[in-house]
């Protein structure tokens, strides 16, 4: 596994902020927060060809494959509920691994409050203290935090554009329902029934 030398950590904050920055074996998105909802993150794309797809918890669909792989198409793997442990145990986590982003042209990260979503409710995030940190093995370290005062049940953080092997993070930064997740996010449809 690739070994990770962070540069400074560089923190997004602003709507449409955007960074580039490279990878070459591994990207890690973390997601962590501090409330008693349960977020799942997710990361949809759009292939170079159109199509779409996405890696995201097997729970929506029970689906194992859902959960992706780093060996075959589209090498990125979601570590499922049961991510690594933080340092502060009071903080819960998600994970998803990228190996390559060759084959896609854009990516979207994003999060889902499950209990908001199947419910029916809005969701508000000012509080939850969630944010998504990126790292690359190149040592690029960027954090989004996660703390817009609209609500729903869909949190869009922030997409990647492939551009030959440049990638430029874009903070997204907004709260969506399902029905605008659905039409806006390329392969958010996945998840909903």
């Amino acid at each position: 596994m690739a070994e990770f030398k962070l540069k400074k950590k560089v923190t997004l904050r602003k709507k449409q902020e955007q960074v580039n920055f490279t990878f070459d074996d591994m990207l890690k998105i973390k997601l962590f927060w501090k409330t008693i909802d349960m977020f799942d993150l997710a990361l949809f794309f759009k292939k170079k060809d159109g199509s779409v797809g996405g890696v995201f918890s097997f729970d929506y669909r029970n689906k194992k494959s859902d959960l992706g792989s780093l060996d075959t198409f589209p090498y990125i793997l979601h570590l499922g509920d049961d991510a690594e442990e933080p340092v502060d145990y009071s903080e819960d986590t998600e994970q998803i691994n990228v190996a390559s982003l060759e084959e896609i042209d854009e990516a979207y990260v994003c999060f889902v409050n499950y209990g908001a979503a199947i419910n029916e409710q809005d969701a508000t995030y000012s509080e939850g203290n969630a944010h998504i940190e990126i790292q690359s093995d190149s040592g690029d370290y960027f954090e989004i935090l996660a703390e817009s005062p609209e609500s729903g049940p869909v949190y869009y953080v922030c997409s990647i554009k492939n551009s030959g092997g440049i990638y430029t993070l874009k903070n997204a930064s907004q709260v969506m329902n399902l029905e605008r997740a659905f039409e806006d996010i390329p392969g958010f449809a996945l998840i909903c029934n």
